[in-house]
């Protein structure tokens, strides 16, 4: 894989976190586009959480007029939201509360002001892999804490080695 640390599996599913996007800047940024051109490249289609697009989809007006820099990912097909997670599937649920105390634990908060898009990465990642059979997820976030967390909470959930956490800075360093 181009640009990317060799332990991610060529076929890995990338579950993406806003952060990314926002270090990224706007379109006309150099980081927005070679991210795009990374993702075009390596033939990757960045799944985000409802979650997430929400976050992103409240941004500013200085965007490019007319459409926010996730709506054009989405329009140019490399970026996709992620079907609304189903809460009564066990796994994810699960997985979602597990990430939840992970954070609360290695950031000495409490699990009540843990951002509900960043359990939504593990909620996905564990959705693909328990319904979609998928066999590998790249989690890229710039958070290390959601990162860690959401690996931790889907190997423990039986998905061992089928899970890979990537720095979205160092990404984007690596890529620019």
């Amino acid at each position: 894989m181009d640009g990317t640390n060799e332990s991610i599996p060529e076929n890995a599913v990338w579950v993406a976190d806003s952060g990314v996007f926002i270090a990224c800047g706007r379109q006309q940024r150099n980081k927005y586009t070679a991210l795009e051109q990374f993702a075009q490249r390596n033939e990757i289609t960045f799944v985000i959480p409802r979650r997430v697009y929400e976050e992103l989809g409240g941004a500013p007006d200085r965007s490019t007029p007319g459409q926010t820099p996730v709506n054009s990912a989405i329009s140019n097909e490399w970026v996709t939201v992620a079907d609304e997670l189903d809460y009564t599937n066990p796994t994810v649920s699960s997985v979602m509360d597990d990430v939840r105390s992970f954070i609360a634990r290695e950031s000495n908060r409490s699990e009540d002001n843990i951002e509900k898009a960043d359990t939504a990465l593990g909620g996905v990642a564990a959705h693909l892999l328990d319904s979609e059979n998928t066999s590998a997820i790249c989690v890229l976030t710039t958070d290390d804490d959601a990162g860690n967390g959401v690996v931790t909470a889907i190997e423990a959930h039986g998905f061992d080695g089928q899970i890979t956490f990537k720095d979205g800075f160092e990404l984007i360093s690596e890529i620019t």
